[in-house]
């Protein structure tokens, strides 16, 4: 009777250890082949790709799909032997739409969320171009897997005062009204992102990437700002921004337009490399 009893009590364990283990793999998308997961009312499409370590996650700029980043990622993945994650925030590309009204931390707190449906557990790099620095350096003040930053002409806080924000949102406004006639996803994607701009750069002043995160600052020679007054004060800005810390680095993209990963991938292809040999070598 002991030796039934006991393998019964085998057997029941058995049972339940395959079950816990059924329910630990449920738990995480496979996010290899591109999937939307769910993260709080809509979900975001990501794909992850690769294996190898930090694991690199690209931010696309404001109104860009994760396509922004084609001739790059595959690049980085093979050249550094890293596993690769590219996604559609809310109302771009395979994403949903969030239904909410606009504000930049939710656009954080779905990154995170995604990338904890993928099973994506750190070191990570973030590599934000534009827009994206918002959404990046509020990840990177909150998330202890954010080992690095490299950013590709992105955003940095202290540049948009309210006088700035102001301006933005008056400016692409009804360039975004205008494109919701012709695409009506992204007009309306576009539109609830510059008539929150002003709210956006007050919440981003208040956040601080912090000091002792390595960051690559790629910047190029002409940026999407029109004036010559707006190019000096976001030059500022950057500087400001990498003198702050030992640990920032500045790379200027001459000759480039905005989307360095366009005009220069190489630049920025070696900036993430040159970024995970560092955290490698920790």
């Amino acid at each position: 009777m002991n030796v039934h009893l006991t393998f019964l009590r085998f057997v029941s364990a058995l049972i339940l250890l395959i079950g816990v283990f059924r329910c630990s793999g449920a738990a995480a998308d496979d996010c290899s082949l591109g999937k939307k997961v769910d993260v709080g009312e809509y979900a975001l499409w990501m794909r992850s790709q690769g294996q190898g370590t930090p694991t690199v996650v690209f931010e696309s700029g404001g109104g860009e799909d994760s396509s922004e980043w084609a001739n790059i990622e595959p690049t980085v993945r093979e050249r550094g032997g890293v596993r690769t994650v590219v996604y559609d925030r809310a109302g771009l590309g395979k994403s949903d739409v969030n239904l909410r009204p606009y504000r930049i931390e939710d656009e954080a707190t779905a990154l995170r969320r995604a990338l904890d449906r993928c099973s994506i557990r750190g070191p990570i790099i973030l590599v934000p171009h534009s827009y994206g620095g918002f959404i990046s350096e509020i990840v990177a003040s909150e998330d202890k897997r954010v080992k690095g930053l490299v950013m590709v002409d992105a955003n940095i806080p202290s540049f948009f005062n309210d006088k700035e924000a102001s301006l933005i949102s008056s400016r692409y406004t009804p360039l975004a009204e205008d494109l919701i006639k012709t695409k009506p996803k992204l007009g309306r994607n576009l539109l609830r992102q510059d008539q929150s701009y002003p709210a956006t750069a007050r919440y981003m002043r208040s956040i601080q990437v912090p000091l002792n995160l390595p960051v690559i600052d790629i910047t190029a020679e002409h940026s999407w700002v029109d004036s010559p007054e707006e190019l000096a004060a976001m030059r500022r800005a950057h500087a400001e921004f990498v003198a702050a810390s030992p640990n920032r680095v500045a790379t200027f993209a001459k000759g480039s337009g905005h989307y360095i990963s366009r005009d220069q991938p190489e630049t920025v292809i070696e900036a993430i490399l040159i970024l995970v040999s560092n955290i490698r070598a920790q």
